[in-house]
């Protein structure tokens, strides 16, 4: 599945990329390169075993993939529209949306980051990379027991089809750009995660990811939301020049809730990824974006 050349991956090298990122949110994975799965959760946290690990201390979902599914009823693997599709959690009975699935489908509105890996041989696991889950569909397929039952299986998209660009034109969010607060807030929420079609589901996560960014940038008014300063400058299209934040995800694009992303300066938003004090800044932004957004629900 993942066609770069991998390299092992031992606990002593997770130490190292966690010493190396002191004080940032950073959870650092590589693509392409292979990790053994015990020292992924001694690291994390989480669930040992399973195709869905949820660690408690860590924005993160940790999802294997391997060639156990295929006998209960589903098969994950790539389309050919470089989507993933990732077989729910449960091998027998009808699935529900509880445990891990519940975190797959919830994953942007719990601000977590959804991580793949695949299994190469016992014990050991390869990194696809980092994902967003933008639907799934329900099927019948037989459980290890051969009785049929209902099964989930989620469509995975690499993130960065979704992380916007520095340079935004804003003439392709001129809907968004006209509404007020309200009506992008509810965009902002609104996510049609069971459509029937690939292609409508990506173009649902595109629009959300644009009414977000839109609805913090004009909460904002010009104003960085971390510092209480005004923007720096106006970008070429005359707009006060600010960055959206995802306060609990290392990445900045994609669907999120308005409650976990902010609008920054490029100062405090360097600060915020960056900075040796990153983790107690983000939850001071955490604390302002939710008194913020009391405000607005008042």
């Amino acid at each position: 599945m993942v066609k770069k050349p991998y390299c092992f991956c031992s606990q002593a090298v997770l130490r190292t990329a966690v010493r190396e990122s002191k004080g940032a949110r950073c959870t650092v994975f590589v693509i392409g390169q292979s990790y053994v799965r015990r020292d992924l959760h001694a690291r994390y946290g989480g669930q040992t075993q399973g195709g869905v690990s949820t660690p408690a201390s860590y924005p993160v979902i940790l999802l294997f993939t391997g060639e156990q599914g295929q006998q209960y009823g589903y098969q994950d693997g790539w389309t050919d529209d470089d989507a993933f599709l990732f077989g729910g959690e449960g091998q027998s009975g009808d699935m529900t949306f509880t445990r891990g699935n519940r975190a797959i489908l919830n994953h942007a509105e719990e601000g977590k980051d959804l991580h793949l890996f695949e299994s190469t041989r016992k014990g050991m696991v390869r990194y696809v990379g980092q994902m967003v889950c933008t639907g799934y569909e329900e099927r019948l397929s037989p459980d290890r027991a051969g009785l049929l039952r209902k099964v989930f299986v989620f469509e995975l998209v690499p993130v960065s089809a979704f992380i916007s660009q520095v340079h935004v034109d804003h003439s392709l969010e001129d809907d968004h750009w006209d509404q007020p607060l309200s009506v992008l807030r509810d965009r902002a929420l609104s996510l049609t995660l069971n459509a029937h079609d690939s292609l409508a589901r990506k173009q649902s996560v595109r629009y959300r990811s644009g009414a977000i960014r839109v609805y913090v940038l004009k909460r904002a008014a010009g104003i960085c939301e971390g510092c209480g300063q005004m923007a720096p400058f106006a970008d070429c299209q005359g707009m006060p020049y600010l960055e959206p934040h995802h306060i609990r995800r290392l990445t900045d694009g994609g669907p999120d809730h308005p409650h976990w992303v902010i609008a920054l300066c490029p100062v405090c938003h360097r600060r915020a990824h960056f900075g040796e004090d990153s983790r107690d800044f983000n939850a001071m932004l955490a604390r302002i974006v939710q008194d913020i957004e009391a405000s607005l629900s008042a």
